[in-house]
């Protein structure tokens, strides 16, 4: 399965609405067999669709996330875990092995508290984003 993450330096981007750079990460067996990075220009939303598509990205991992790139995401049938804030390697690591990443939620948007989309941070299901 390919995973996206959208990142500044080594550390999730802090706002998905401006960031520029991806990495996609491939997971086989709970470990990241490959990766890459791919530059995408912030702003243009409907093609940044068009990349997760063409690199078959299936869950994208990023930080602060405004409704209407998150309704974009939410009609492509990509799972997004928005809201998280960390070092991209072991997050990575984290959800390459399964692990929740509730730990990981940005402040504001606290564990076990449910969000817009009645998903939770606990147990298998994520946060998809939150309206606070």
């Amino acid at each position: 399965m390919k995973l996206g993450i959208t990142v500044w330096g080594n550390r999730i981007s802090p706002v998905f609405d401006a960031a520029q750079t991806l990495l996609v990460a491939e997971i086989r067996q709970d470990e990241v067999v490959g990766r890459q990075i791919e530059m995408f220009q912030a702003g243009l939303f409907s093609r940044f669709i068009d990349l997760l598509a063409e690199l078959e990205i299936q869950v994208l991992i990023c930080g602060a996330l405004s409704h209407e790139p998150a309704a974009l995401l939410d009609a492509s049938g990509v799972q997004v875990i928005p809201f998280m804030t960390g070092e991209v390697e072991p997050i990575l690591s984290l959800y390459a092995k399964g692990v929740d990443l509730a730990d990981f939620t940005m402040p504001g948007c606290p564990r076990n508290r449910c969000c817009g989309t009645n998903r939770c941070a606990t147990g298998q299901q994520r946060i998809r984003w939150c309206w606070l």
